[in-house]
């Protein structure tokens, strides 16, 4: 039992996920020396985009963290203006705050068909349709009359561009980076999505006050249009299949369990670990290198512009579909919604309620004045990401020093400690001042937006944690996996647009959010099984592969 993993009974196999981080540089046990491990190995190929330098990958990412972010701010831009709305169209509180509810559920279902897409034809295409799909919706917005129905229809269709970026970027950074850099660009890849949500209500609020609400929408086209530059010029497709040698986070053809005696004697690819960012490839010509061509010139730079390279699978596009809903039978996968995905469902509620909440007498804010309640939570957004991008990676690699340098993916769990510890007496308290608001009692708005921002930077760490296990865990599913928790999570948060303002409305913010921060404490204690007992599933998995049992795995994975 390493760091209080409990291993599998059936000794002899190597679990997916397992894996030796860290090797001992020529035999010293000085820790600066320590080197580590590239895994997965990069091919020799000059086309494995694990091979690509590290400036080109995080151009990538960035480009791709791009388009999410102008989601996070389409989700939120009417956060601040319901009331205009609902006079402006003369409809009702529900029929607006559905303009918010509905792209969610949107996303939901895009998500399911960009992920068949995306293991068809490769992942550029999906993002270049997406982001299309966005930018036409979004000028559709700005070019709003008086009619709902119409504007109902260009808001659901923003959620369907949105799909793709829900679907795919787990698995694309999981095509990029090593597992030792990971954690941090998840968590990057947060805060990027969740971040811009807290700060769009500040920047649309004072616009919709003084150049009105649909200038909102043609400034979001002008970016959504660079938005869709950076992807076409800077997002090559980076779908890459590897020979299974080359797997060594999700091979389980080795005959023995991963020891550091077993890695001494094995060629592996590493990098100091206080040294170069890039990568070197390994020599170990001795070993397979079947469905691996040896000689594949690299690809130039318009060569990689092309937007669709053919098909990259010729599986059935309905096995695919059913792959992922066989997700629902992974323990990981229901764990990372729950304790990930709620926190993000409340968080996206949030912004449907919060005008419901603090618009109406006694505390009668304006837009702009509900924009600057967003102000400590874009500060705890960002906050989120020094911290994670600080301990996500260097934790897991002090756990897996500790570990006999072997690496579990159960060390990303640490982190979700912050759920408890500052995410649920932030849910409390929030619904606790809220609640004291009174004619001759008026709350103070930085007090307010400070407890607000506990809320978003333990949704930040929270999501980006899960994510990061997921993608470790079952990185040979990632696909499958982000897409089903992505799909559950937009569920949930249409679901909870609807029930929370009644909720409200019912039981008033007190008692709301005391038991939303109870529900939320029982769902993070749930990780502490899974710590102890996850390597014992992860095995049980393994051989027990419910893909193999349904008869839908494929032949090749696309990540």
């Amino acid at each position: 039992m390493g760091l209080g993993i409990v291993e599998p009974r059936r000794r002899g196999t190597h679990v997916p996920g397992t894996a030796v981080l860290l090797q001992d540089d020529l035999g010293t046990k000085s820790k600066g020396e320590d080197e580590v491990v590239l895994v997965p190995r990069p091919s020799d190929s000059p086309r494995d985009p694990l091979n690509w330098p590290l400036w080109k990958k995080d151009l990538c990412l960035f480009a791709i963290c791009l388009s999410i972010t102008l989601g996070g701010i389409q989700s939120a831009i009417l956060s601040t203006v319901n009331g205009v709305l609902l006079l402006e169209f003369q409809t009702s509180i529900t029929k607006v705050e559905n303009l918010s509810s509905y792209p969610p559920l949107a996303c939901a279902i895009s998500c399911l068909f960009a992920s068949v897409l995306a293991r068809m034809i490769g992942k550029r295409p999906v993002y270049l349709m997406s982001t299309t799909i966005f930018l036409i919706s979004t000028v559709w917005c700005a070019l709003i009359g008086k009619d709902y129905g119409s504007f109902f229809a260009a808001r659901f269709i923003s959620g369907l561009g949105l799909g793709a970026y829900e679907a795919i970027v787990l698995s694309t950074v999981g095509d990029l980076y090593f597992v030792h850099q990971r954690g941090k660009r998840i968590a990057f890849l947060n805060v990027m999505s969740l971040g811009p949500v807290n700060l769009s209500p500040i920047i649309s609020g004072y616009v919709a006050d003084k150049y009105g609400w649909r200038t909102n929408f043609w400034i979001m086209t002008a970016f959504t249009a660079i938005a869709l530059l950076f992807i076409f010029f800077a997002a090559p497709e980076t779908t890459y299949n590897r020979p299974v040698l080359y797997e060594t986070d999700i091979n389980s053809g080795v005959s023995s369990p991963i020891t550091q005696d077993t890695l001494i004697t094995d060629d592996v690819a590493t990098t100091k670990e206080n040294g170069s960012n890039v990568s070197p490839p390994p020599k170990d010509k001795e070993r397979s290198t079947e469905g691996m061509d040896m000689h594949e010139p690299p690809r130039s730079y318009w060569q990689e512009l092309s937007p669709i390279r053919g098909l990259e699978t010729r599986d059935n596009p309905l096995v695919l579909l059913i792959r992922l809903f066989t997700c629902a039978l992974y323990p990981a996968v229901i764990w990372s919604f729950l304790v990930g995905g709620t926190y993000v469902a409340w968080f996206i509620a949030l912004t449907v309620v919060v005008a419901q909440i603090f618009s109406p007498p006694p505390i009668s804010y304006t837009p702009a004045k509900l924009g600057h309640l967003n102000t400590f939570p874009t500060v705890g957004a960002f906050m989120a990401f020094i911290v994670m991008g600080t301990l996500a990676d260097s934790t897991a690699k002090y756990a897996a020093r500790r570990n006999n340098r072997i690496y579990e993916p159960e060390f990303r769990l640490y982190l979700i400690s912050f759920g408890l510890f500052i995410g649920v007496p932030g849910l409390a308290l929030f619904g606790w001042y809220a609640s004291t608001a009174a004619p001759g009692h008026m709350i103070n708005w930085v007090v307010m937006s400070f407890i607000y921002g506990m809320v978003i930077f333990t949704t930040v760490t929270q999501q980006s944690n899960t994510f990061a296990y997921l993608l470790d865990a079952h990185r040979d599913i990632s696909v499958e996996t982000a897409v089903f928790s992505v799909m559950l999570r937009n569920f949930f948060s249409f679901g909870a647009g609807k029930f929370l303002p009644v909720w409200l409305f019912k039981s008033g913010p007190a008692k709301t959010f005391y038991a939303i921060a109870g529900i939320q404490a029982a769902l993070v204690l749930t990780t502490v099984p899974l710590y102890v007992y996850g390597k014992v599933i992860r095995e049980f998995y393994h051989r027990h592969n419910p893909f193999k049992f349904l008869h839908v795995d494929v032949g090749r994975r696309m990540a």
